[in-house]
Order: C-alpha cells, then sequence, then structure tokens
C-alpha cells in the first residue's frame, strides 16, 4: 500500500455546521427526527415546506461552524491524513441572486487552512444531501435545467476560490440515493398525479450533466485537480438460486450503478438509455457532448451494508447480524463490492464512507465501543484483500470522524463518530467532545501505516 494512501474520515455540513443564522435553509433543516417517519420526507417534505413548530436537528448539527479549530486539531491529533466535508451552497448563496455571500466563502478558506496548517488533505463534496431551499422553492430542484446553470455557476465560485488548496473534488453524495429519497438528493418535490419515474430520471439526466460540468470546470481551472462522484456501495445478492432471484438482482445493480457508468464512459448504457426514452427526457446534442468529454477521474464510494434480491424486493440477507438499526454488517462484501466496481469503471476507487451507526454510552467520561473497533478493523481487512486482488484503492475514509446528525433517522443517538459529541435526540447536551478508545485505536492504526 502507498505512503500516500488516505487514511481518513469525513462529515457533512448539513450533519454538523450548524451556524443556522448566517446562511440560508438546506434541505435537512426542514425534516424532523424520527425512527419510522423521517425517511418518507427525505423522498417528499410533505408538510414540512410548511415549516411547523418543532425540532429540527440539523439546524444546528453540533456546531462544527462554532467549533472548526478545536475539531480539526482533534483530527490531527487522531492522525487524519484527509477530512471529506461538504460546503453548504447555502451558505455560498443565500438566494439566487449571482452575488456569492463573502462570509461563507471566508468560513470554508479558515476551514481549508486549518486542515493544511495540520498536514490533512481536504476532500470537497459540492452537495452532500444540502441542497438550499431557495432552489426547492423556487426551481423544484434539478428537475429544472435552470438549476444545472445555477450548480454551475456555485461551483465556479468554489473551484476558483480553492482550487490552489483542494486536490479532491466530489460533486454529489450518494448520487443513487435518488432513487429513494428524490428530495434530499436532487431537491425535487414529486406533486400529487406526477409520474415519479418521469421526474427521477428528468432530474438524473440534469446531475449527470451538472456533474460533467463541475468536471470540465475543474480541469480548466487546474489539470491537476481530480473529480469523483459519491455512489452508495450496496453489492445485492440473489436470495434463492432461482433465475427470477438471479434477474432482481442484476435489476438492483443496474438502478445502482447507472449513473456511475455515465459518468465514468462518458455515454449512457442501453438500458438506462431505454428508460430515458421511455419517460421522453429530451437528450440534447450538446448534453451529450458535455457529458461524453468530461468524465470522472475516480469514483468515490460509500459502503455501509448488502442487501438480498427476491420477488419481496430488497431485503435483509438471514445469513448476516444486523446493527441495532437493522442494517447488515457484511465485511465481505466491501471486497466484492470494490472488485464489481473496479471490474467495471478501471478507475480509482477512494472509500469516503464507511462506518458502524449504533448506540454508544459515556461510561466516568470514556466511551468504550469496542465493537466499532472491531466493525472497521473486519472491514479494512477486506479493503486490504481488494488490494491484494489487484482494485486501485487510494484511500479509505470512515463515517465519520465525530458524532453528527444520522441522515436516516434524524438522530444523535445513532453515532458513528471516532469523538462522542455529548448532544442528545431532544437537542440537549453540552457539546463537550470525548475521544472514544476507537479514536485512539485509529490514532495507532494510521500511525502504523504511515
Amino acid at each position: 500500500m502507498s505512503k500516500n494512501f488516505l487514511w481518513g474520515s469525513s462529515i457533512s455540513g448539513g450533519q454538523c455546521e450548524g451556524g443556522y443564522d448566517s446562511r440560508s435553509e438546506t434541505v435537512v433543516d426542514l425534516i424532523p427526527s424520527g425512527k419510522d417517519t423521517r425517511f418518507q420526507y427525505l423522498d417528499n417534505p410533505g408538510i414540512y415546506m410548511e415549516r411547523p413548530t418543532g425540532f429540527y436537528p440539523s439546524q444546528k448539527g453540533v456546531e462544527f461552524y462554532e467549533n472548526y479549530k478545536e475539531d480539526i486539531a482533534l483530527y490531527a491529533q487522531m492522525g487524519l491524513k484527509a477530512l471529506r466535508f461538504s460546503i453548504l451552497w447555502s451558505r455560498i448563496f443565500l438566494d439566487d441572486s449571482l452575488t456569492p455571500n463573502e462570509e461563507g466563502l471566508q468560513f470554508y478558506d479558515h476551514v481549508i487552512d486549518e486542515l493544511i496548517k495540520h498536514h490533512i488533505e481536504p476532500i470537497i463534496t459540492t452537495i452532500h444531501f444540502d441542497m438550499p431551499v431557495w432552489v426547492v422553492e423556487k426551481y423544484n430542484g434539478f428537475y429544472n435545467k435552470k438549476v444545472v446553470e445555477l450548480y454551475e455557476h456555485y461551483v465556479k465560485t468554489i473551484v476558483h476560490r480553492y482550487h490552489d488548496r483542494v486536490k479532491y473534488w466530489i460533486s454529489f453524495c450518494e448520487i443513487n440515493v435518488m432513487n429513494h429519497a428524490l428530495y434530499m438528493v436532487s431537491g425535487t418535490i414529486v406533486q400529487k398525479g406526477q409520474n415519479r419515474e418521469e421526474i427521477l430520471h428528468q432530474c438524473a439526466y440534469h446531475q449527470l450533466l451538472a456533474n460533467a460540468i463541475l468536471v470540465k470546470i475543474c480541469h480548466e481551472t487546474d489539470a491537476t485537480l481530480k473529480v469523483g462522484c459519491e455512489v452508495a456501495g450496496s453489492p445485492c445478492y440473489p436470495l434463492t438460486s432461482s433465475p427470477e432471484d438471479y434477474q432482481l438482482m442484476m435489476k438492483a445493480d443496474r438502478s445502482n450503478y447507472r449513473y456511475t457508468d455515465v459518468m465514468v464512459k462518458g455515454h449512457f448504457p442501453y438500458y438506462f438509455l431505454k428508460e430515458l426514452q421511455q419517460y421522453h427526457i429530451e437528450m440534447l446534442e450538446e448534453d451529450i457532448q458535455m457529458i461524453q468529454e468530461n468524465t470522472l477521474d475516480f469514483i468515490a464510494v460509500s459502503y455501509y451494508k448488502s442487501g438480498v434480491a427476491s420477488s419481496e424486493g430488497i431485503t435483509t440477507n438471514p445469513k448476516l447480524e444486523t446493527t441495532p438499526f437493522g442494517w447488515t454488517i457484511d465485511p465481505v462484501g466491501l471486497r466484492i463490492m470494490l472488485n464489481q466496481m473496479y471490474e467495471r469503471y478501471e478507475k480509482p476507487i477512494m472509500i469516503v464512507e464507511n462506518g458502524l451507526g449504533t448506540y454508544d454510552q459515556v461510561e466516568n467520561g470514556k466511551v468504550h465501543d469496542d465493537y466499532r473497533i472491531d466493525y472497521l478493523q473486519k472491514h479494512i481487512e477486506q479493503m486490504e484483500l481488494a488490494i491484494e486482488d489487484g482494485v486501485d484503492v487510494i484511500g479509505y475514509l470512515t463515517w465519520a470522524a465525530m458524532d453528527v446528525v444520522s441522515t436516516s433517522e434524524g438522530y444523535m443517538s445513532k453515532r458513528y463518530g471516532f469523538i462522542y459529541v455529548d448532544r442528545q435526540d431532544d437537542g440537549s447536551g453540552t457539546l463537550k467532545r470525548i475521544p472514544k478508545d476507537s479514536f485512539y485505536w485509529y490514532q495507532r492504526f494510521i500511525r502504523e501505516k504511515s
């Protein structure tokens, strides 16, 4: 493994930043917490566009905006070689005027400079489930091609500002999650009576175009910049040996990877093209050329779990253990997925999310999370086996550097971080940061690998 391998971790603005008074709203700012209710609103916010009173956990996050220096100092103490974070579009452009918010730009200047001071490679995601609400309300997100123009203006602004210090850029977080959470990923609301699949395919077409525009801007600004797009990696196995289950598995894989197929290969695979034609998506020649000429340099991937395909849809694998939140634990699936993706794309792969979301307890001022260490060790072992297989993996970034508001439930109690943050599901707590046992384990691990 190369000495330049990026051992690191990740956070995102919409889950950790706060700083709510100095930016405009993002899509997740309007979504409440709730294990059984939240996810449906990630696809369509419904009544929450009217902002009923209640607790909205992402509005304050864990106050990284107010505490970034102290947090980055902890990341440096842990020995991180890289930190992947997101810029909030809603902090750079408070509305659809084309004048950027200098205060927001300066905040990310400070974050980037602080990371570099501590020898941590900054990796930027341009949208991580945090589309500005003004984009939703005025344009209905990426359903409207006007948003591609607005995105172009946004990314030109940040790439030109930070390119001298940021080498790695990621367009979207888990673009394929739009299959289930269109509002969160694309900033688009499906109205009653509309065809969701048609709207999904229109959003996908526009986001794939936007991704190509980011690649073009980065490469024209500085030829050494590297651009990826994050895909949620979730290998799917057939539940039984029946041909029907295998066919359903193949269908699930295509649905997951169709976006990456376009961004890496520069053209729409036949099965995706057939879907676009079915929904009468207008594909302009200049768009197709943009996509063809501006393909990804690397693939960013998240990995948490695998699934099985059966007549009941994608279900939980009965052969695997699950977390308290019902996610399967499948380290071997990471090796399988990395091999599948490298065979399919032959591009360097950066793992930008991998981690265990579970309950942690503070005991005498400490958090003993051996279960998290065990989870990460087993996944790293499988990643290293994939590298031995010949897969070009350039980095391993865990989710998350510290506890943040979880995406699926909006809970703080679903904790992923190396650093415990004293904030509870109801928003109470001191926000004190407490390094967990896994913090010191990762610190030793990185030191031994470097």
